[in-house]
């Protein structure tokens, strides 16, 4: 009797096969909970929400990671605020370009303007300080 190997069927490359799709799934399902953030409301300056008299007013993009921890702080700890965007909005580009006055050196995003105070980035502690500063101050708000 000649045994036939080719109707054999070889079971180890369909066990790889499974070890590397599970390896692949639990990889992309790490990284997809790392980089998960919940969506946040922006709240975009228009007539409406100027009227209100923001304490915070900001220029940011959708994209940008730093935007997104102002919104989130200033949610959560109850800050007025409204954003323009840089990228879509007209008014919000021509603000962006007015203050940023080198164009070998530009300002990072978020820029916040608090009161008298014109900062760019994300820093707890100075928007504190502002936000602290302006309320003790009421004729700057």
């Amino acid at each position: 009797m000649v045994e036939n190997n080719s109707e054999i069927p070889d079971k180890k490359p369909a066990k790889r096969r499974f070890n590397s799709l599970f390896i692949f799934g639990l990889f992309a399902t790490v990284i997809f909970a790392i980089s998960y953030k919940p969506s946040i409301e922006t709240i975009y300056c228009n007539t409406e929400t100027l009227s209100t008299k923001p304490d915070v007013v900001m220029l940011g993009a959708i994209w940008c990671p730093y935007c997104y921890k102002a919104r989130k702080y200033f949610l959560n700890n109850e800050i007025s605020y409204c954003e323009y965007n840089i990228e879509d909005n007209g008014e919000g580009e021509q603000m962006y370009a007015d203050i940023n006055t080198n164009p070998l050196m530009p300002l990072g995003i978020p820029v916040l303007f608090i009161g008298d105070y014109t900062f760019s980035g994300f820093d707890q502690r100075r928007i504190e300080k502002a936000l602290s500063e302006i309320k003790s101050e009421p004729n700057k708000l």
